[in-house]
């Protein structure tokens, strides 16, 4: 029998969000419908350019420095520190091309984890393939955690800038980035870490983690898409990207989106202190159902040492494509750790740097809660699991 649905664990009222049942947040959040309303209303009254110095160009000029203030008040910077970019992918390409183009660059070595997202992977590999830089891929060990140590070790005298996430996206393993962040300064290399997955789910104290660049984005705290930031240290120089209207300090040229800029701010305000303990409790109760209904099941996610709404599971002899689209034809939306490239299926890279072979990490299925995820919303899934594990081969249950 599924578990009883606890009132406690309930988000406040906005159960018509969505008529399926999303699980796939780490993938991107429903817009927090206040947001949407705020964005609405921004949109309507502001017309203006946000860098024109007329009274309407400043109206909309003080819609996004409120939305910096909001964002760098969680953390704990100045608001200048804040530069705004179109998304995530943006930032994590402005770190690494911009500290490896920077005329006060140290070298053109970079340290990047087996583990990173995209956006820092593939611009790593891209800079490499060009003969602009040359990298050193830091190991994992089988819980997808980095060693300080390696990092230590894999720093060189040119080394220009080393990259490590705060949270994996597909297993939620929250990195040693304090540790991490400290022999960096202490070596004189800059350190950037993509944040979007633990921005206001971990505690962020930009002063302990030592942290030079760390990305966020807005969409996986219930804000708009299209919307990203970078918070950049006092003192450090990057190339920029873009060039042209010298907007944002001259960091990133380009019109401001006005309106998702102060969604991302207005989000970030409605995303409670308290919201993590919540959703915490919910991926713990699920993990234990998991266990208790389905025997054989895995959990890939490391038992202590994760981020609050991200599990990846697996069912051994399963396929986690199949299940993935099997569990969406029947309205529950959760993701696969496989990237379907074309028609062939590519195994993921996180687990496998975690050590898991092809067929394990083909298996696998990670599912990811938000602010409006409900009890109910986790019985369907696992109601789902259960009619579509007796129904397979090789049935766990």
């Amino acid at each position: 029998m599924p578990a009883a649905a606890n009132p406690s664990l309930d988000p406040p009222a906005t159960s018509d969000l969505r008529s399926a049942v999303y699980l796939d947040c780490a993938a991107s959040t429903p817009t927090d419908p206040a947001v949407t309303a705020m964005m609405m209303d921004v949109q309507g009254r502001v017309c203006a350019n946000s860098a024109s110095v007329h009274r309407p160009g400043l109206r909309a000029a003080r819609e996004v420095e409120r939305a910096r203030i909001r964002i760098a008040e969680r953390l704990g910077c100045a608001p200048d520190r804040i530069t705004f970019m179109s998304c995530a992918t943006e930032a994590n390409n402005f770190a690494l091309k911009g500290a490896i183009w920077s005329p006060s660059r140290r070298g053109r070595h970079l340290v990047i984890s087996a583990v990173e997202h995209p956006s820092v992977h593939e611009v790593a590999s891209w800079l490499q393939s060009t003969g602009q830089a040359t990298v050193t891929w830091v190991p994992v060990d089988k819980e997808g955690r980095v060693a300080p140590a390696d990092v230590a070790g894999a720093i060189q005298p040119d080394t220009a800038l080393v990259s490590v996430m705060h949270v994996n996206n597909e297993v939620g393993t929250i990195q040693p980035i304090a540790e991490i962040g400290a022999l960096c300064r202490s070596r004189g290399v800059l350190f950037h870490t993509d944040a979007c997955q633990s921005f206001l789910k971990v505690p962020i104290d930009l002063g302990a983690l030592q942290v030079d660049l760390l990305t966020l984005n807005a969409h996986k705290v219930h804000g708009p898409k299209g919307v990203g930031a970078i918070y950049i240290r006092d003192g450090v120089t990057l190339a920029p990207l873009l060039h042209g209207g010298g907007h944002e300090q001259n960091v990133r040229s380009g019109t401001l989106n006005v309106a998702g800029i102060a969604g991302f701010g207005e989000a970030v305000v409605r995303y409670g202190l308290d919201e993590s303990d919540r959703i915490g409790a919910l991926r713990d109760g699920l993990v234990r159902e998991i266990l208790r209904r389905f025997d054989g099941a895995r959990i890939n996610s490391p038992a202590t040492g994760a981020v609050c709404n991200i599990v990846n599971l697996a069912f051994p002899g399963h396929s986690g494509k199949q299940l993935f689209m099997d569990l969406d034809r029947s309205g529950v939306q959760v993701s696969a750790s496989s990237a379907c490239h074309s028609t062939k299926l590519t195994p993921s890279h996180v687990l496998l740097a975690m050590g898991f072979d092809d067929l394990a990490a083909d298996e696998a299925l990670r599912v990811s809660l938000g602010r409006f995820t409900t009890q109910t919303e986790l019985d369907a899934l696992l109601d789902s699991l259960a009619v579509l594990l007796r129904a397979a081969p090789g049935c766990l249950t």
